[in-house]
């Protein structure tokens, strides 16, 4: 997946960890609105989760929400441009 993350708490828009069945940390573009850097996938010892997780603010996202404000940013920033 390729989705566009934002962080409503601290406005980070560049590096997150994504909890799945693995453990993911990502690098994003803003200017891009793509990811640029991707960990290799660790497992997970909480299969069941599924969120985000802000590298600057350590706050827990749902991924669905988080994927919305991204999109939503990324139309945003196009329409300025």
């Amino acid at each position: 997946m390729n989705a566009f993350f934002i962080c409503p708490g601290c406005g980070n828009n560049k590096e997150f960890f994504i909890f799945t069945s693995n453990v993911q940390a990502i690098r994003q573009s803003p200017e891009l609105g793509i990811r640029t850097n991707e960990s290799d996938l660790l497992p997970s010892l909480r299969k069941n989760d599924t969120y985000i997780e802000c590298k600057c603010c350590f706050q827990r996202l749902e991924y669905d929400n988080a994927a919305t404000t991204g999109k939503k940013y990324i139309q945003m920033t196009r329409r300025f441009l």
